[in-house]
């Protein structure tokens, strides 16, 4: 059966699925037996309730989905200020009891769905964003934090095919860690480019990105790997971030184990070159899947350092909920493996309102102006989407 028919029978079937890239291709996940709304109350035993049995699992003996912002923070014991929020869950896991294995050439329009959209807006302005700089510009030489990133949000009122969109996404903007969730009353769509988490038998990684240069024609990979460097803001950001990672592995790993495996190698994408890390350890024995989950999330390279004084400062700051941004996508099998991302470059789709967050660092050295356009560049292979 060819990805054509395969992604258009599942479309038209209305049933729930997610698909994931993989080395190979993608995974597609189906038939879900069950469907798990996390709330601030139930995680922890959802977490604790997945019984690892080391034995040979089948494929599908997992449970995939994700962690909201909110709730990771919640976790760790981070508190909020009111927010605006529109009520989306705060975290949704599945056990799929069909796995399909599709190449990576997704080919997938529907002529019968027509996305219907409005134009974007942004929640904050750069009047407004240069106001916020400003205030945790100060914070940072005051020493309350190193790093902090500024998010933003784009908004309109849309009614879209997510299939079609992660199809044309990731054809225009294929990413490692893509991924599509299709639900009856919501959508995530995601080209996230950085692996948070991969934990294979007591080895686990991370892989940090900070860093991000608009490509152009003279620009190559060498002379990328080149700017960062010589860039003191991006040296400096990337830095803080490796460390913050490394420390967060070294609270569940043994003692000497956490290793840089790759340090600031550059990745390069459709729009975009990214700055990246590679930082291995070997898990102690008495972590278990939450203190996994509670030391590595929220990502370290989508908030700043240190992590704790910096999410409540953020946390006061902003006004909205992040939902699935800066939260983590992915899956816990059964014998105690996992993998997860950090959810960047995504669309959520909910109530036929899509939104894209993205957010740009603040250090010592940075400047307004810059961060507020990085911010959109970040947005823009999505954006243009819709077009």
């Amino acid at each position: 059966m060819n990805t054509y028919k395969i992604l258009n029978d599942i479309n038209l079937s209305g049933k729930p699925f997610v698909i994931y890239k993989t080395s190979k291709g993608f995974d597609l996940f189906t038939d879900f037996s069950k469907k798990i709304i996390l709330t601030n109350n139930n995680t922890i035993n959802f977490l604790k309730s997945i019984t690892l049995n080391k034995k040979k699992n089948k494929k599908t003996d997992l449970y995939i989905g994700f962690f909201g912002y909110e709730l990771l923070n919640h976790l760790i014991g981070i508190k909020f200020l009111k927010q605006k929020t529109n009520h989306f869950p705060k975290g949704i896991f599945y056990k799929p009891e069909t796995l399909i294995s599709l190449n990576e050439n997704l080919l997938f329009k529907d002529p019968l769905i027509e996305n219907k959209y409005k134009k974007f807006k942004i929640n904050i302005n750069k009047k407004n964003y240069t106001k916020i700089f400003n205030k945790f510009k100060k914070k940072i030489k005051q020493g309350e934090t190193y790093q902090i990133k500024i998010c933003t949000k784009y908004k309109n009122k849309s009614k879209i095919d997510p299939l079609d969109f992660f199809c044309r996404l990731s054809k225009s903007n294929l990413a490692p860690e893509a991924f599509l969730i299709k639900d009856k009353n919501y959508s995530v769509i995601s080209c996230s480019p950085e692996t948070l988490i991969e934990k294979k038998g007591r080895s686990i990684i991370t892989k940090p990105i900070a860093g991000t240069l608009k490509k152009k024609k003279s620009l190559n990979k060498r002379k990328a790997l080149r700017y960062f460097k010589k860039n003191i803001k991006e040296t400096k950001e990337h830095n803080m971030i490796v460390d913050m990672e490394r420390s967060d592995l070294s609270r569940i790993c043994v003692p000497g184990s956490v290793k840089i495996k790759k340090e600031k190698t550059v990745e390069e994408y459709k729009d975009l070159f990214h700055y990246v890390s590679l930082i291995k350890g070997k898990l102690n024995e008495k972590a278990k899947t939450i203190d996994i989950v509670k030391s590595m999330m929220p990502g370290g390279s989508v908030i700043g350092c240190p992590k704790i004084n910096t999410l409540n400062l953020l946390n006061k700051q902003e006004k909205e909920n992040r939902n699935i941004y800066t939260g983590s996508f992915g899956y816990i099998k059964f014998n105690g493996d996992m993998r997860f991302n950090i959810i960047i470059r995504s669309i959520l789709n909910f109530k036929n309102t899509s939104e894209i967050s993205v957010a740009s660092g603040v250090v010592i050295d940075s400047n307004a102006n810059h961060e507020f356009n990085e911010n959109f560049i970040k947005a823009k292979a999505l954006i243009d989407l819709f077009k």
